[in-house]
């Protein structure tokens, strides 16, 4: 009797350990899916809509994917282009609005990240694996014989950072709005599950690891400020709960490369509506290229 008592009790204990885990690597193993797969999103806006002249272009990465682009030439004669990088789950255009004024002195070269937009692709690895993207962007540019800088938002940014890691090829980075990581990202995402978002993001944690080679938690910012060898202005609202950290303001003390614009009661979204955004960036670009 007392064996068969202790026999259940084991099975018990099994099945409240087991059974959380397995429903808990489901959802992780689903939402890790969706995020790998963004809702494609194509603009409808074309820079010829504003009087701008443009050349739809065609980049091909390292790992074979077409990315699509727009190259807007400056209204005047320069050597110097900036990419333009939009964020997760959105397209080129939807980033044209509020920096198609850098035209004005700049040559600019707007892509589609893969899986997004007009780009090929079937997978997004939210930052990662976009990097190839960027590299095969800037070569674009190089080839054509131009000095490099790199506009960067939400993920765009965190996008270019990234690549800052290991690379010092460029003239600056403008990061407006990007993740310090994409497990910070998914954490205030996921936080709607309350204290069940921790063993979500942490399996997925695991399994970014095993598609891609890399933890999430790795890919951060805050630990590899120092590596950084370029100018980078990264723009912030205090509201954006996704952006902003005490951390940022730390970060010149850290690294003498990097400003940080912070925008007191600003929120996700919202940097671009700063009143003098445009001559902050004509500013920061002007004296960095």
């Amino acid at each position: 009797m007392e064996k068969l008592i202790k026999n259940k009790l084991f099975k018990n204990i099994v099945r409240v350990i087991i059974y959380p885990f397995v429903i808990f690597f489901i959802i992780s193993i689903v939402y890790f899916y969706l995020y790998s797969i963004p809702r494609r999103y194509v603009s409808e806006i074309k820079p010829s809509d504003i009087m701008l002249k443009y050349e739809s272009v065609k980049i091909r990465t390292s790992d074979d994917i077409e990315l699509k682009g727009w190259f807007i030439p400056s209204n005047i004669k320069t050597d110097k282009a900036i990419i333009l990088l939009h964020g997760w789950a959105a397209d080129k255009g939807d980033i044209f609005s509020f920096t198609n004024f850098l035209s004005k002195r700049y040559n600019l070269l707007y892509i589609d990240f893969r899986a997004m937009g007009e780009s090929g692709g079937r997978f997004s690895s939210g930052g990662y694996t976009e990097i190839r993207d960027l590299k095969a962007a800037i070569d674009f540019l190089k080839k054509r014989g131009y000095k490099v800088g790199i506009y960067g938002y939400s993920m765009g940014g965190f996008v270019a950072l990234l690549y800052l890691f290991e690379n010092n090829d460029i003239s600056f980075v403008i990061a407006d709005s990007p993740y310090d990581s994409i497990y910070t990202a998914l954490d205030n995402f996921l936080k709607i599950y309350g204290i069940f978002s921790k063993p979500i993001i942490w399996l997925m944690n695991f399994e970014y690891k095993i598609v891609y080679g890399k933890y999430l938690s790795d890919l951060s910012i805050q630990k590899n400020i120092e590596k950084i060898r370029v100018p980078v202005l990264f723009i912030c609202g205090t509201k954006d709960e996704i952006c902003y950290g005490d951390y940022l303001r730390n970060y010149r003390n850290r690294n003498r490369n990097i400003s940080a614009l912070i925008l007191d009661g600003f929120g996700y979204n919202e940097t671009v509506y700063y009143k003098n955004y445009e001559n902050i960036l004509f500013d920061f670009v002007d004296k960095n290229f």
